[in-house]
């Protein structure tokens, strides 16, 4: 009987200790927070993995270059209003005499008349000094989300290359434990553990220096968006995804309207006006006069009524010189203009080229070379470890998969920095989302 009771007092026991874990909080939620002082857990601190879209949009609000390229755009307003504005009156007085019997006092008002058309080839100036500015505004947009898309993508294959860096460091582990097994067995001579631990140092050399790539990488990122918060936050992207490209026939007649052609397009429309100014003002302006003299002879005063023409004579500065600046600098502006037509005409071509073999090769070693590597590699360790290959076939094999690995993300970050760099010669805007296509086969 004593010991049915002491039973059911321990089940008692238990059962209550039991209910009271499980109504108590674990013990890894921390020690209770002090009075005042809000507990907040680890995932509410940290922010949510950063997209390419919230990049773009952080670059445009804290570009320092952006900011500068919109404030000479603004600039270009008010060049615009001053070049319209007409000349001032004048207004004089002349004093003949200052005492006694006899004294004049003149007071004009003189107004110089602008003939020429010199007002409207001052506005035509400014007019297309705004598209230009207005041009190199939307050319700043659309290199600052290259730069951003390269710098982001370029942190994406560094994280790639540092996961696939620490999977291969750990393959090379596992090989130089196994070898070190075989050595202690008697099956291999220790050479072979000797060199199997040199390329597991080898590859993790490599994974610290992928690290600091990635190190590297944030910071670019956080330079180009020109925000502070940038490094440490992670990223949200896949690599693996390749944007869409038009063919390169519509691409190449975008570049009519693109930032960099409107840029200079302007600048030769401009020069181009510039001769009409010049020319403008070897037509003298008129200045006329009128007011009020009053003239005091022998006491008695007198007032008059006075109008004036002025007109100077261009014996001497006939502005032949400026003109002739002009129509060369015009001459400049229009070869200058042929030039970058075809320099931008180049570069696309050259930016597609490049996009397209990067994507093609990517695709082959995603496609072919990396799952024969890997199938090699594990047929070789299974081999080694059955005696039937030597650790110089796994070590190759090894390093076989390696490169090809590394090739890979190479080949999606090129691809990626060609979609860049086709963005900013089209002039791609700075908030166009980027299409995009399922992963590579």
């Amino acid at each position: 009987m004593l010991i049915r009771n002491l039973a059911a007092l321990l089940a008692i026991a238990v059962a209550t200790r039991v209910d009271a874990q499980s109504i108590s909080p674990p013990s890894d939620r921390g020690a209770a927070a002090p009075a005042g002082v809000v507990a907040t857990s680890i995932t509410d601190v940290q922010p949510s993995p950063l997209s390419l879209e919230e990049a773009l949009g952080i670059a445009a609000q804290n570009n320092p270059l952006l900011r500068g390229a919109r404030a000479n755009a603004d600039a270009t307003q008010g060049a615009f209003m001053q070049a319209g504005a007409r000349p001032n009156p004048e207004v004089s007085f002349l004093q003949e005499g200052f005492g006694g019997a006899e004294r004049t006092a003149t007071a004009l008002v003189n107004q110089t008349v602008e003939l020429g058309g010199k007002r409207q080839a001052r506005l035509d100036v400014a007019s297309y000094g705004r598209e230009a500015a207005l041009a190199s505004l939307d050319g700043r947009g659309a290199a600052l989300r290259s730069d951003v898309v390269a710098a982001f993508y370029s942190l994406l294959a560094a994280q790639f290359h540092l996961q696939v860096t620490q999977e291969s460091a750990d393959i090379a582990a596992r090989s130089a434990d196994l070898a070190e097994k075989r050595s202690r067995a008697g099956k291999v001579s220790p050479i072979e553990a000797t060199k199997a631990r040199v390329a597991a140092t080898g590859v993790q050399i490599e994974l610290a220096n992928a690290r600091t790539r990635v190190s590297i990488a944030e910071a670019k990122l956080a330079n180009v968006t020109g925000s502070p918060l940038m490094p440490g936050r992670s990223i949200a992207g896949d690599i693996g995804a390749l944007p869409t490209v038009e063919p390169l026939s519509e691409l190449l007649t975008r570049l009519v309207e693109a930032p960099l052609s409107r840029f200079a397009r302007a600048e030769m429309l401009r020069s181009n006006a510039a001769i009409s100014v010049e020319r403008a003002k070897r037509i003298p302006d008129i200045t006329f006069s009128a007011g009020m003299k009053r003239v005091i002879t022998g006491g008695i005063p007198d007032n008059q009524a006075v109008v004036g023409v002025s007109i100077p004579l261009p014996l001497f500065n006939t502005n032949r010189g400026a003109l002739l600046e002009a129509v060369h600098q015009a001459e400049k502006a229009n070869a200058e203009f042929d030039n970058e037509k075809a320099r931008l005409q180049l570069e696309l071509t050259q930016a597609y080229a490049s996009y397209e073999s990067a994507a093609l090769m990517a695709s082959r070693l995603k496609a072919d070379v990396l799952p024969s590597a890997r199938d090699a590699l594990n047929a070789m360790t299974r081999g080694y470890e059955l005696g039937r290959f030597s650790l110089l076939d796994v070590l190759d094999a090894q390093r076989t998969l390696f490169q090809g690995q590394q090739q890979y993300v190479q080949a999606l970050a090129d691809a990626h920095l060609a979609y860049a760099d086709i963005g900013r010669l089209v002039g791609t805007t700075l908030h166009s989302p980027a299409d995009r296509t399922p992963k590579l086969p």
